[in-house]
């Protein structure tokens, strides 16, 4: 009996699909022909070779048959479907099916499912060629094709086909009719995978197998895990084509790598085109620099015409074999200092090039890195400039790498050491020598060479460098000396015996006595906090002129030394004097010293002492911009213990209630001790920096109630430049001394001062009326001006350690002050050490000069603004604490507090109505009242 007749259908179209089907099929169809008659060998060779050209036709033809033609032949081409034994019953075609074997149709077998395969053409000629006949199309077997791979039936597996299991085989035939007429539901990527493909050599168009058959079944051949296939496939079961399959992405670390590779790569490139084309253009200079021989400033008065000093080029160039006379070791310390690759390197340090050229592109703060050539380029070669940018820093690389080139190494470091600068105005290694040894630079022991060497990095620190010198100074001069140990220049044991070499005083080689060198020591000193280093100074020849007056100047020396001869000073007691134009904030006068040359310590600008009750009015200006009116009162009765201390007023006065411009008037202590607690520390503070004193001058632990009697150290031109700002209407100019900064172009380079409104114009004005008393009928009557209106304070510290007397006009306001260096008291024989004495004397003489050729004119009256506060206690309920004897042996001369001139008070009947100073006859006051001697009181002039 045939496979068909037991209810068996295969499809003949598509066994051959694959090569493994066909053999696998083989075996079977060979059983059924021994059960219906032999098989004539002849007609099967040439069955399977019409099989053969069948398959080859469906390749060339393709998929033209329409859908109805093909459906008719898949009727017809159904075949005896071959149960797989132990398979299971497959649910999705998307996974692979297993290999089909032989076997008998037992009750455990089942008939394997198969879907519908599209029609195919070439199906109808395999079927005429065959008579009609419904047997299996399998191609005959190639020569050396594999064997039949499936399992061997059983001996009795051909009776049991042919036996018993007859009605069960056509039950299993109905179901693959069944099966075929309704396909089992599948997935499109496996529907996509299983159309046929005309490129695929294993698609559905080689005989258009489906599901598993078409892509090779797992282990067989050509399918996955089988001979010749792949041993996995990434698109997963059902896929029959490589190209079907997604390109995997590469990991994201490989495509930043690849990225940044080739951004560098670039850049690289870039690096090199831009070097390249610099090198190409950029020129080696013909000629040095003019300013590579001589440049320097010169500083005149503020009139622009008179000259009073001026800054050169001090060098004296050489040769290299002059610089070597004495040995190596000069050239061998500039080396360890600057360059320790000199004579290696190609004119340019890699690393500290980048370095420098990094730091100018990203602004931050530029760094150095240039080798000893490029030193010598930038300061030699004209047309390279001293600019800060890139451009100019590949010119001086492209420059010194030419140079290195062309010239050999001894040239540059001639070249080198005759033009840097060492400080002391000397350029050029033999001018150093001079300048800090006074010897020739052959006669340089190796300890000196290796100091001048250090100082290249820093010029001005070093040049200030007398007998003493700083620890930088000794740690930068080890530095070059272990460095010449490192390039083998000496020997450790050498370096070992070094001593440090301090310089020689410093030679004069101008005239810079008297005040002269006070005045170029003030403008060098402003002109570096603008940003010119001495170097730029000396050498780009600027047309400097200054603020000073000269004939306020000589005002200013000759008022101070006629008074008091310098000699009869006592050690360590300085005087000082400033003027400032309110207006404009120039520094037109001061007196620093007796003569530059023989102490360079500046009293008005370096010397520093307490300012007594000249801190007063910063009090009262505080009042007033909160708001509070000159005709408020406070209790100035003394003495009283304020926190734990006793506060007394001037000479022990009791004092009374007062207003606050009879407070200011006599220089009231309690009085203001009271008003500051009212008007808060931290307000006065801001109040001082506002108006003139510099930020940060007055320390956390002065803000206490006795802070209006002084405590805080002020500068005479500190001084100046805040009661500059009450006379300039309460706007405050910033006090300098340098009015022009010309370049070779004629261009002024000077920042112009801006003015800063400090306090109300009111505030102004009603302080300036309190101080008018002050000198019209107060303590600092010695100031008055018989020509010109006069505001002032006076102001005395414990001891009398310090005096002051501070004044203004309307057109000039000067600080006066007298103090010992040393904290001491001190007298000067002649007058009163107090702010009312001395002080103000000197103010006056020398304002008297100091203000010809100013027309008269009048300050703005007072506002008298403000709300009227009483902080004072009824005086009939309060009685004051009573007067201490005095502590200390030796009296100093009170100020006095004169009679109220407005709004009269009862202070009491023990404030004296006219003090009188015993060592001033001339004093205005009643001769029958001398006074109450002042008793040193805790702290401040007046208490």
């Amino acid at each position: 009996m045939t496979l068909a007749e037991q209810g068996f259908e295969s499809e003949g179209s598509d066994s051959t699909g694959t090569g493994d089907d066909s053999e696998r099929a083989k075996p079977e169809a060979s059983e059924v022909d021994s059960d219906d008659g032999p098989a004539d060998d002849a007609s099967a060779a040439g069955a399977e070779d019409e099989a053969d050209r069948v398959v080859t036709a469906d390749r060339t033809a393709g998929e033209s048959a329409s859908a109805a033609t093909g459906q008719a032949d898949l009727e017809e081409a159904r075949t005896e479907q071959i149960p797989v034994l132990g398979a299971e019953e497959t649910e999705d075609a998307a996974e692979p099916a297993a290999a089909p074997a032989v076997t008998g149709s037992g009750p455990s077998s089942e008939p394997e499912k198969v879907t519908e395969p599209e029609p195919d053409p070439g199906t109808d000629a395999a079927k005429d060629s065959d008579d009609g006949a419904r047997t299996e199309a399998m191609p005959a077997p190639a020569a050396g094709a594999v064997a039949f791979a499936g399992a061997a039936p059983e001996p009795d597996d051909a009776e049991h086909g042919a036996g018993s299991g007859s009605a069960e085989g056509t039950d299993t035939g109905a179901t693959a009719q069944t099966a075929a007429m309704w396909p089992t539901p599948r997935r499109l990527s496996d529907y996509v995978s299983d159309r046929p493909t005309p490129e695929g050599p294993n698609g559905p168009a080689e005989g258009g197998v489906t599901g598993a058959a078409a892509s090779g079944g797992a282990g067989t051949p050509g399918g996955p895990g089988g001979p010749g296939g792949p041993t996995d496939s990434a698109g997963g079961p059902g896929e029959g084509s490589g190209k079907n399959r997604k390109k995997a992405k590469k990991p994201l670390w490989l495509r930043l790598l690849l990225a940044f590779l080739a951004v560098t790569g670039l850049g690289v490139v870039l690096a090199c085109g831009v070097f390249t084309f610099f090198y190409v253009t950029v020129e080696v200079p013909d000629a040095a620099k003019a300013d590579a021989v001589e440049q320097g400033s010169t500083f005149y008065f503020a009139d622009g015409e008179t000259e009073f000093a001026y800054r050169g080029t001090d060098r004296e160039v050489i040769s290299y074999d002059e610089m070597t006379a004495g040995g190596d070791h000069v050239v061998e310390a500039v080396i360890s200092a600057e360059d320790r690759g000199f004579w290696t390197e190609p004119g340019v340090s890699l690393s500290g090039t980048m370095r420098a050229v990094w730091s100018t592109i990203t602004g931050e703060q530029v760094q150095g890195g240039s080798t000893v050539t490029q030193q010598m380029v930038r300061n030699y070669y004209e047309g390279v400039s001293f600019e800060q940018t890139v451009s100019r820093k590949i010119q001086e690389i492209i420059i010194s790498i030419k140079v290195d080139q062309s010239e050999d190494k001894e040239w540059v470091m001639e070249q080198y050491l005759n033009t840097i600068y060492f400080g002391r105005m000397s350029y050029g290694v033999q001018a150093a020598s001079q300048a800090y040894y006074h010897k020739d630079v052959d006669e340089l022991t190796a300890e000196e060479a290796a100091f001048l060497s250090a100082a290249i990095q820093q010029p001005t620190r070093f040049g200030q460098a007398d007998v003493e010198t700083t620890p930088d100074m000794e740690n930068r001069w080890q530095y070059v000396v272990n460095g010449m140990v490192t390039t083998g220049a000496i020997t450790q044991a050498e370096a070992d015996a070094m001593e440090f070499p301090a310089p020689e005083p410093e030679k004069s080689t101008e005239d810079l006595s008297g005040y002269r060198g006070y005045m170029l020591q003030e403008a060098m000193s402003e002109l570096t906090d603008l940003g010119y280093t001495e170097d730029h100074i000396n050498r780009q020849g600027f047309r400097i002129v200054t603020t000073f007056d000269k004939d306020m100047m000589d005002a200013a020396y000759e008022s101070v030394e006629e008074m008091v001869d310098p000699d009869s000073l006592p050690e360590g007691v300085n005087i000082a004097l400033t003027t400032i134009d309110p207006e404009t904030g120039e520094v037109l006068a001061f007196y620093g010293g007796h003569d530059y040359h023989l102490n360079q310590y500046d009293s008005s600008f370096l010397g520093a002492a307490q300012a007594g009750s000249a801190f007063k009015p910063y009090v009262l200006a505080t009042a007033l911009e909160q708001g509070y009116g000159l005709n408020s009162t406070v209790d100035g009765r003394g003495p009283r213990e304020i926190q734990g201390s006793r506060v007394q007023n001037a000479g022990d006065a009791p004092g009374g209630v007062m207003t606050l411009t009879q407070a200011t008037t006599v220089s009231n202590n309690l009085g203001f001790v009271e008003l500051a607690q009212e008007v808060g520390f931290d307000n006065i503070r801001q109040t001082a920096y506002d108006v003139g004193l510099p930020d940060g001058s007055i320390d956390d632990n002065q803000l206490v109630p006795v802070m209006p009697l002084g405590a805080t150290s002020v500068r005479s031109v500190d001084q100046a430049s805040g009661y500059a700002t009450f006379a300039n209407g309460g706007v405050h100019m910033e006090a300098h001394v340098v009015k022009e900064i010309v370049n070779q172009d004629g261009d002024n380079e000077r920042p112009e001062i801006e003015g800063k409104r400090a306090l109300e114009a009111s505030t102004a004005a009603d302080v300036t009326y309190a101080l008018e008393q002050a000198v019209s009928s107060g303590t600092g009557t010695a100031a008055q001006l018989w020509d010109h209106p006069v505001a002032g304070k006076t102001g005395t510290t414990n001891g009398s350690v310090a005096a002051w007397f501070v004044g203004y006009t309307p057109q000039l306001s000067t600080a006066v002050g007298v103090y010992s260096g040393n904290n001491e008291s001190f007298q000067v024989p002649g007058y009163n050490i107090s702010g009312g004495g001395l002080p103000a004397q000197m103010w006056e003489s020398y304002m008297n000069r100091a203000m010809e050729g100013y027309e008269p004119a009048s300050f703005p009256g007072p506002e008298f603004g403000g709300t009227t506060e009483n902080w004072a206690p009824d005086p009939a309920t309060q009685e004051p604490q009573q007067p201490e004897a005095p502590q200390n042996d030796q009296p100093e001369t009170p100020e006095g507090e004169p009679p109220p001139p407005e709004e009269p008070v009862d202070p009491g009947p023990d404030i004296p109505e006219d003090p009188t100073f015993p060592e001033n006859p001339e004093w205005p006051g009643d001769p029958e009242d001398p006074g109450i001697p002042e008793t040193p009181p805790g702290r401040g002039e007046e208490g």
